[in-house]
């Protein structure tokens, strides 16, 4: 792995403490005109009725933050009955679009809201891709069970807005148009295009932009995930994503778009350039695994907590987990905000000359 990135002495710099939160994680990030950081982590209480919420703090800095009273977006509904997850923030003429999953306990799905300022209020839009067919379109669903990925079944479907499984995750937005529309980069296992002419509702290309690469010589050989939101260089399009090999590691790697067709794929790292190290990074991770890859809810016991989690020791299937879906550029630097095991809110950042030098240097 090239490590480029230099992490905060100050990490965790999101992580429960003395208020109501089990977790903040797997936050967004913007800049407002003034300059300030704007993070909306993805917040969850330890508690029967378990589901997740949108945050939101505010930073000087970067690294030092203070909290909203009020979250930025809370469940509202049956399809919302976990609720809301890892926002992606661009900004597009002058307006902040967030797009997020919408939890119901059995399908994820991909939508949006609005705001004229990242101090809210934000106006919900719906679905971004309501018809997506993940599993036609070549997704899959994957998990790790003895210490080897495993395909999984598709969710249940018991509720009446279930019964086809347009599963979607994932979504980032460009924050120009392109030919007048509006384009998202989105998805897990493969990573698709989309398309609008309003901003709410987009159109899906049948052609995935990235998939896994075959081999073990690749940090994305098994599963893939976009990250955040594309960032527009003087080269193109840097866009990051996770790659997640056999051994459960999601890694940051990259790849450049074009400016003018981002279709066109001008490089794609060959090694990560960020990942799991630090001990909040690795070390809290693996409470989150359950027997047969099962999401930990808040219902199970300590006993069933430590279980899992010599289970997973045994089985070496130990989640490293730095999950990236906020990056913002400030003075020549990108800097990242990110999912540290599943747990806290952490950042680092690299010179964006550099990564875009790692391309350039390695483009025929």
């Amino acid at each position: 792995m090239r490590n480029i990135f230099t992490r905060s002495k100050l990490n965790p710099v999101l992580a429960p403490g003395d208020g109501p939160w089990w977790k903040m994680y797997n936050p967004g990030a913007a800049i407002d005109d003034h300059g300030r950081v704007h993070v909306f982590p993805r917040l969850m209480k330890r508690e029967a009725d378990w589901h997740s919420c949108i945050g939101h703090t505010v930073s000087v800095d970067g690294e030092h933050f203070e909290w909203d009273r009020d979250p930025a977006l809370v469940r509202q509904s049956e399809k919302e009955l976990r609720g809301l997850e890892d926002p992606r923030i661009t900004r597009i003429d002058g307006r902040y679009f967030m797009a997020f999953a919408a939890y119901d306990g059995e399908l994820a799905t991909l939508h949006s809201a609005y705001a004229d300022s990242l101090d809210g209020p934000w106006h919900r839009q719906g679905p971004m891709v309501p018809k997506f067919d993940f599993f036609g379109s070549g997704g899959r669903m994957v998990g790790w069970e003895h210490g080897q990925p495993v395909e999984r079944a598709p969710p249940k479907r018991r509720f009446p807005w279930s019964r086809q499984v347009h599963w979607s995750k994932s979504g980032a937005l460009f924050s120009e148009r392109i030919d007048g529309r509006y384009v998202l980069v989105f998805g897990e296992f493969y990573a698709w295009f989309a398309t609008s002419s309003d901003g709410v509702t987009y159109k899906v290309e049948r052609q995935p932009l990235l998939q896994p690469r075959k081999g073990t010589a690749f940090f994305d050989n098994t599963f893939l995930e976009v990250g955040p939101p594309p960032v527009l260089t003087e080269k193109g399009w840097l866009l990051l994503y996770h790659g997640i090999d056999e051994k459960f590691r999601y890694r940051l790697g990259f790849v450049l778009l074009d400016r003018q067709n981002p279709r066109r794929i001008l490089y794609r790292s060959t090694e990560p350039v960020f990942g799991p190290e630090a001990d909040y990074e690795v070390a809290d991770a693996a409470i989150d695994v359950l027997p047969g890859g099962i999401p930990v809810l808040s219902t199970h016991s300590d006993a069933e907590l430590k279980a899992a989690y010599e289970k997973a020791r045994t089985e070496n299937v130990m989640p490293q987990v730095t999950f990236c879906t906020g990056a913002v550029v400030r003075n020549d630097r990108l800097w990242i905000y990110y999912g540290a095991g599943d747990t806290s809110v952490c950042t680092a950042w690299a010179s964006l000359d550099e990564l875009i030098g790692l391309a350039c240097r390695s483009a025929p």
